[in-house]
């Protein structure tokens, strides 16, 4: 498919509003926001952080429900499920989409969405993760916000705040936006990029020069140059003995190059410096984790960017009498994915006898297709509720028996009727 002007495509014809003005902060007018440009993302250490995050992330699946006293009792069938769980745009999917969000998020320490809405129905037509070089936030005389966009084209356009998804990272002292990078990560990478130049210039010495030829007679240029071609052929091609030897026409003269790289400490204490700034270590990188690393990097990093993504996609795609009536955005993962065969069994073990299991989730645990029928629940006759305990043990509806007591009625000093357990 193709665009004459993906612009036109993603905003279509541009609507004017009048009477917007810079808006004004409690410290001025610092409403624009520039994304940082010190090349972080150029970095392969920095790269790499953010691409393994984003590649987890987008194992999330955003979804449209209902809940009710915080508990979820229905997920919508409708188009906006859809886009978020397939295609939130025609030109990626639901997975690239969330990694495109969350690489922004993480690169720039905001990411912004653009929602573009059929105001014919009313419907979100579809969801577009926005990259540019300047944003500026304006308001009206009724204390609107929206938000004025210029891309790299030269294109600008304004749209109203409440159309833009906003999450932020490092939301400290800016009223709108996160804090950038600038300060905190030039220092490591300046300090990453002088490590890596270091080992570039140590391989670059194998080739430098590292002795040269005197010469104890007058001899003519070209039989200077075969008597050098042949003394390094002799000796420094292949010379396993490291020995050489001259005659008395000759003197060579060993010339020293030092050159100091940083040790194995020192590399790995830059590097961690960088995967500290993103709360992950190497073998979450290297795809090397344990299940509990997993279950921490889960909880530490990917945990809480879902939750702010929900609740600022919850507040912008629905109206309050909307939300009121319970619908919400929910992004979840299935936790039981990375974890081991012997911790899926145990919890297995755990939910089945109770009914907490359908066969299709207890196949889907294990990365088994669902089958016919399969979302019947298992439950252990071993089991009952509390509150009919007595009717289960004695036939009678009295919980006010006790373990080691007989109303007498049964015949059985234990109060039981041999039910089979």
């Amino acid at each position: 498919m193709q665009f004459r002007s993906l612009f036109n495509k993603v905003f279509g014809k541009e609507k004017e509003y009048k009477d917007v003005t810079a808006l004004k902060l409690l410290n001025g007018y610092t409403n624009a926001y520039t994304p940082f440009s010190g090349n972080a993302y150029d970095d392969a250490t920095v790269r790499d952080c953010i691409d393994t995050i984003a590649r987890h992330f987008g194992k999330m699946r955003p979804k449209h429900v209902i809940k009710d006293n915080g508990k979820i009792i229905k997920t919508v069938d409708d188009r906006l499920n859809y886009l978020l769980g397939s295609y939130p745009n025609e030109l990626m999917t639901a997975s690239e989409f969330l990694e495109k969000v969350i690489a922004q998020y993480y690169t720039y320490n905001n990411a912004f969405i653009y929602i573009k809405w059929d105001m014919a129905i009313e419907k979100i037509e579809a969801l577009y993760p926005l990259d540019f070089p300047l944003l500026e936030i304006l308001e009206d005389r009724e204390n609107n916000l929206y938000a004025r966009f210029t891309f790299g084209g030269g294109e600008r356009t304004v749209v109203p705040y409440s159309s833009i998804i906003h999450i932020r990272r490092h939301f400290n002292r800016d009223e709108i936006f996160g804090d950038d990078n600038s300060r905190i990560m030039i220092e490591d990478l300046s300090t990453l990029k002088a490590a890596k130049a270091s080992i570039v210039n140590a391989v670059k010495s194998f080739t430098a020069l590292r002795g040269y030829l005197r010469w104890l007679t007058t001899m003519r240029p070209e039989d200077m140059k075969k008597a050098h071609d042949d003394f390094v052929n002799t000796y420094t091609t292949n010379n396993p003995s490291g020995v050489a030897s001259t005659d008395n026409k000759v003197e060579f003269h060993e010339l020293s190059t030092k050159v100091t790289t940083f040790n194995s400490q020192q590399m790995n204490y830059v590097r961690d410096n960088i995967y500290k700034h993103f709360g992950i270590n190497e073998n979450i990188i290297m795809g090397k984790y344990t299940e509990d690393e997993y279950i921490a990097f889960y909880e530490s990093i990917l945990e809480p960017v879902a939750i702010k993504l929900a609740q600022e996609m919850t507040d912008k795609i629905f109206t309050r009498r909307e939300r009121g009536f319970g619908n919400e955005i929910i992004l979840e993962s299935n936790r039981l994915n990375f974890m081991s065969v012997a911790s899926k069994i145990k919890i297995c073990e755990t939910l089945i006898p109770t009914g907490g299991l359908t066969i299709n989730e207890i196949r889907e645990i294990f990365g088994y297709a669902g089958i016919e029928g399969g979302d019947e629940r298992l439950i252990s006759l071993n089991f009952v509720k509390a509150k009919d305990q007595s009717l289960y043990q004695t036939g009678t509806d009295d919980n006010s028996l006790k373990g080691g007591e007989d109303d007498g009625k049964n015949g059985n000093k234990n109060g039981t009727t041999g039910a089979s357990q």
